[in-house]
């Protein structure tokens, strides 16, 4: 059974708001996670999915399975959760009352190494932020690389690097180590352009957009390769912006795929496109890899917030 869409319409909003999240932070491969407000506007609930509430007549007429949150032990019975208790036992039921068990990875954190890229269709700040977020989780235990390969990239304000004991070689970033010969040493290049921010490292983003357009496959291919035989940083977090031609190719290298969870139907349908442009492109296992997250924190105002992120505290700010 390949992946399970279960839609949340819970008359407590803000408890199936946690519940959604807790659900997300499982990385079940096996299921996807969206939260609703109501019915109204939903048009894309298949047979396979699965729609979770608390109030009975919001699942009425509807084609997929269905479960129904109760408030009493005593109510407990066929497709219904008693909801008020951990919610590692209701996770458990979940998985036991759809038949997703084999999918279930108790507790399982962000991947500890190898190469995460964090992907967003349409940009946005919330894709910037969930890759430097999860580069300061990472760093807590691990040396960790953040790489943006944006066209629009984030460029940090030279205080701040000098703040960590880092210096900017403006002259050296990911467009000279992209385009390095093949029999140079990557990891010496690599060591070369490297500086510190915060409890991560980072490297010079490309100046300009038309960079991107460059790099061939070839090359994408040799700098991912590169990044994957290095030992000087046991993860790398690569920020991916809008699709271009090579975006998939660059993701066939990666350990873990992480995409913003965006809400409502126009969401929905982008996700859908990539789904597909996956499976046109004889990569239907890239779809797999990828794992939707909530992005539930505020945008930073401050440089101070931004590097809250960076210095691996994991509270919202």
């Amino acid at each position: 059974m390949g992946r399970r869409k279960i839609f949340i319409c819970m008359t407590d909003l803000d408890y199936g708001n946690r519940l959604a999240r807790y659900l997300t932070s499982q990385y079940n491969s096996g299921i996807e996670v969206e939260l609703l407000t109501g019915w109204g506007d939903k048009a894309d609930v298949r047979e396979e999915d699965i729609a979770l509430s608390d109030d009975p007549k919001k699942l009425e007429n509807l084609k997929c399975q269905t479960i129904l949150f109760v408030k009493t032990p005593e109510e407990k019975g066929k497709n219904k959760i008693f909801m008020f208790r951990s919610r590692e036992e209701i996770y458990i039921d979940l998985l036991e009352l759809t038949g997703t068990k084999e999918g279930y990875k108790e507790n399982c954190p962000p991947k500890e190494s190898g190469i995460l890229v964090v992907f967003a269709p349409e940009g946005g700040d919330e894709k910037t932020l969930l890759a430097l977020k999860r580069a300061g989780e990472l760093s807590r235990n691990n040396r960790v690389l953040y790489i943006s390969l944006c066209g629009f990239p984030i460029s940090f304000d030279p205080s701040w690097i000098e703040e960590s004991g880092g210096d900017i070689n403006p002259f050296l970033g990911i467009s000279e180590l992209m385009l390095r010969a093949e029999d140079e040493d990557f990891g010496q290049e690599l060591e070369n352009m490297v500086f510190p921010l915060g409890k991560i490292w980072t490297i010079t983003p490309v100046s300009h957009y038309k960079d991107l357009l460059d790099f061939s496959l070839e090359d994408i291919c040799k700098f991912m390769r590169g990044l994957k035989a290095q030992s000087m940083f046991e993860a790398v977090v690569l920020e991916l912006g809008q699709i271009f031609e090579y975006t998939l190719d660059l993701m066939t290298y990666a350990d873990q795929i992480l995409i913003p969870k965006g809400t409502g139907i126009l969401a929905a349908v982008r996700r859908n496109v990539l789904q597909r442009y996956c499976s046109m492109e004889g990569k239907p296992e890239l779809w797999e890899k990828m794992t939707f997250e909530e992005t539930d924190f505020s945008i930073p105002r401050k440089k101070e917030e931004v590097l809250r992120f960076i210095g691996g505290e994991v509270d919202n700010v």
